[in-house]
């Protein structure tokens, strides 16, 4: 019976984890409520101290064969019917919000008060301004604060760094208007591509649902939120650690796979509306890019936004594709800086196409940072 109680502990062990990993809406205990941890232990009880002395006097009074033969089939039954039901209810379980910011940005600190000798400039974007794989001396904001302090030594330079990691234009539109809008900004440069191009796409990982135009079918990081992920998912990825990785083939595609590309120049051309609104002198950027038709196969280990976020039946946009679309991306950048009569960077060509300058598609090496903030100094100046 030893052997039967010990195949029984796993099974019953598997079960009480899938119930345990559920937590309350209102915890109070740990992740449970009251109610619901009371539920635990009468389950822990039953599975764990009931059930086994059960099984214990069946097995010694009528022997192993009759009880295999009379309870076994049936628990089997129970414990496959509990594992579709309890996969079947997670994988229908979509609790969806609009992912507004996804991640919320960093609390800005500066000074209420500007006076007329101060001159501030504010670098607005993704994570390749916010840049987190660097030192914060060697983000281009940083590095721009320190060429601008040379470059207007009459003035009190301040440079905000509002950049976060996943941001869109559209992200961008609210992380001004919510939080960065109080530093009353002389300058601002706002620079965008890669996270509104990857919006076109709806990895299950990432995503839930077809594109929306608002880009809220994109969860990113919150995507636990909208899709809990069940316990059986959860043991999956681990054993996917070991035992085997999904890969996904590299195909050509055409742009009008990029469903994006409209939004991002109407969310982009709404920053610059209300940034001019607000007095504010505006520099739009296109984005420097690692990809290119030919990369070596160093380079090609860089890569990771294509591969794990760009993905439409099974394959994503080799790197041609990607340079056509950043360059589309960009294009449109340039578009709405010429409507609007901005000035223009064209950050896409100050930085080589290598590893000296590149930690992975878009993100810089301190180099890479370095000649983007000075493309980005030459185009301000200051009206005294």
């Amino acid at each position: 019976m030893k052997k039967v109680l010990f195949i029984y502990y796993i099974f019953a062990t598997i079960i009480f984890a899938g119930f345990a990993s559920h937590g309350s809406d209102t915890p109070e205990i740990f992740i449970f409520s009251i109610k619901y941890l009371a539920v635990l232990v009468v389950m822990a009880l039953l599975l764990f101290v009931a059930i086994p002395w059960w099984i214990n006097r069946f097995g010694k009074k009528n022997g192993v064969r009759s009880f295999f033969m009379a309870l076994v089939p049936s628990l089997i039954t129970l414990f496959v019917v509990y594992l579709g039901a309890h996969y079947y209810y997670y994988a229908t379980q979509e609790h969806l919000f609009d992912p507004f910011l996804q991640m919320p940005p960093n609390e800005y600190e500066f000074d209420a008060e500007k006076d007329s000798t101060t001159f501030r400039v504010l670098c607005i974007g993704g994570s390749t301004t916010l840049n987190v794989r660097l030192d914060t001396m060697d983000r281009y904001p940083s590095v721009l604060h320190q060429i601008l302090n040379k470059k207007f030594p009459n003035k009190k330079v301040e440079v905000l760094n509002a950049g976060m990691d996943w941001y869109t234009s559209k992200h961008t539109n609210i992380n001004y208007t919510l939080y960065a809008r109080d530093f009353r900004p002389d300058v601002v440069i706002v620079m965008h591509g890669i996270n509104d191009l990857c919006r076109s796409f709806s990895p299950n990982r990432f995503a839930a649902g077809a594109y929306k135009s608002d880009y809220s079918h994109f969860y990113g990081p919150s995507i636990g939120g909208a899709k809990p992920p069940s316990f059986e998912s959860l043991i999956r990825e681990v054993v996917r650690k070991f035992w085997f990785t999904p890969s996904f083939e590299p195909s050509s595609f055409d742009i009008s796979v990029f469903k994006s590309l409209d939004d991002f120049a109407k969310y982009m051309s709404n920053i610059v509306e209300l940034l001019q609104n607000d007095g504010a002198d505006v520099i739009l950027v296109s984005q420097p890019y690692l990809y290119k038709s030919e990369m070596s196969a160093v380079e090609e280990k860089k890569l990771w936004m294509d591969r794990s976020i760009c993905i439409l039946d099974g394959k994503y946009p080799d790197s041609e594709t990607m340079a056509l679309a950043m360059d589309a991306y960009n294009m449109k950048t340039a578009a709405v800086a010429a409507k609007y009569k901005t000035a223009f960077v064209h950050g896409e060509p100050a930085l080589p196409k290598d590893l000296n300058h590149f930690i992975d598609e878009v993100h810089y090496t301190p180099l890479g940072a370095k000649k983007l903030a000075e493309a980005i100094a030459n185009k301000i100046t200051v009206n005294d």
